[in-house]
């Protein structure tokens, strides 16, 4: 695929990255749309590369400033100069800001790179990109279908007299499974580098396992869904989830989003474990943690609300220590979405006062250059009025000079007509 542009309808848009055909609308929502909807997977692998290529570049230069730097904090030291090393640890503090900003984004755009290559090999794999759509449009139907019976097993088939029903259940499951596994391994296939696609997907594999026992688990396989479904945006009734998924890639931009997303991933993860180990030493004792479901809907309760819906008070040590772990757990994850919250409300504040100083700062400039130009205009005229005075003067001694001597040949001549 070039790298130029490819504007078939002449809107002065790549038409790879646009979705209508034609050219589109001119007003800002339309524009904005556009805009809004462009993502890093759409662009072509030339252009990523480039992008790529340009990222390492900038990487390059933050570590050579902070080699440096700590060349020259050396040099300083043995020159006997202390107060270079407070200097040097600031500067080299923001370096290393600099350089964790880089390498994030280096990593998106190796992310896209590498997802749009393997785009790029199933189509050429599958024979056409409709194909390549169908496999996902099925896949996707297939972890519907699998997470509703998921869920009919998980709420309502937990008595003995529904073993059979949950028996077929797990028959069609690891029929699923058996697709969606060949489906994992031919990606794998095609993945140009294989352990990125192992640590990005690792999860299609993992809730791609038949478990009978534990089936809850499959609930992993809803992150792939929405993945999926952002993809090929294909319903509507998904764009809250496709609005907070780009409320996510503003927020990055805005705070640090990897904070929050690794405490979302351990809240998640201390909230399982919680629901398994109330269940398993106290749901014996009470029915409203008897479940896994009632198990989890305490631990979530818990969690968020820090124990404030009182569902079931832990009777063991044991779970009184994990309620008290909970609680601490809910009230980082709520303290960090509070943070993240008012820094981009803070944000929306800034940015506003950065445009009105971005304003202020083009007047002033335009003042000073209009000051500067001025300057410039009146020195030229004081310089070119002094050429012409001193031209003036040249001229005045040219002719006072021509004058005198006119008047000593009149003399002389006079004196020669006398003397005759």
């Amino acid at each position: 695929m070039s790298s130029k542009m490819v504007d078939v309808d002449g809107d002065d848009l790549d038409d790879r990255l646009v979705d209508q055909v034609g050219p589109g609308e001119s007003d800002i929502r339309s524009i904005a749309e556009r805009v809004d909807n462009i993502r890093l997977v759409k662009l072509p692998t030339p252009v990523l590369e480039r992008i790529y290529e340009d990222i390492q570049r900038d990487l390059d230069k933050v570590v050579e400033r902070a080699k440096t730097i700590e060349e020259e904090l050396h040099i300083k030291l043995l020159d006997g100069d202390g107060s270079s090393l407070e200097e040097a640890h600031k500067e080299m503090a923001q370096c290393k800001r600099e350089a964790d900003e880089i390498e994030d984004y280096k990593t998106l755009i190796y992310d896209a790179l590498q997802e749009a290559k393997l785009k790029k090999r199933m189509i050429e794999f599958l024979g056409s990109e409709r194909r390549a759509n169908l496999l996902e449009i099925t896949v996707l139907a297939l972890i519907v279908v699998v997470l509703g019976f998921m869920t009919w097993e998980l709420f309502y088939l937990q008595g003995s007299e529904h073993a059979d029903t949950r028996l077929n259940i797990f028959y069609l499951d690891a029929g699923c499974c058996v697709i969606f596994l060949t489906e994992f391994f031919l990606r794998y296939k095609f993945a140009e580098d294989r352990r990125w696609y192992v640590r990005n997907h690792w999860i299609d594999f993992v809730t791609s396992i038949p478990i009978p026992a534990v089936s809850e688990l499959r609930y992993g396989r809803s992150v792939r869904l929405l993945r999926l479904i952002r993809a090929l945006r294909v319903l509507r009734a998904f764009r809250i989830i496709f609005f907070f998924w780009r409320g996510m890639d503003h927020l990055s931009s805005v705070v640090n989003v990897k904070l929050m997303k690794k405490s979302m991933k351990g809240i998640c993860v201390i909230m399982i474990l919680g629901a398994f180990i109330i269940q398993l030493g106290e749901g014996e004792n009470d029915a409203s943690v008897g479940s896994f479901a009632e198990s989890m809907w305490w631990s979530f309760t818990t969690v968020v609300t820090g124990g404030f819906a009182d569902i079931y008070n832990p009777t063991t040590t044991g779970g009184r220590f994990l309620t008290v772990l909970l609680i601490i757990s809910g009230m980082i994850i709520v303290g960090v979405f509070t943070a993240t919250l008012t820094s981009l409300y803070v944000e929306e504040g800034t940015e506003e006062l950065q445009m009105m100083q971005k304003t202020l700062d083009e007047r002033f400039t335009n003042l000073a250059n209009s000051h500067e130009q001025g300057t410039r205009e009146r020195h030229q005229g004081i310089y070119e009025r002094e050429v012409l005075d001193r031209k003036l003067s040249e001229g005045m001694t040219t002719i006072f000079n021509n004058q005198k001597e006119l008047s000593d040949k009149i003399e002389e001549l006079d004196k020669k007509i006398n003397s005759k």
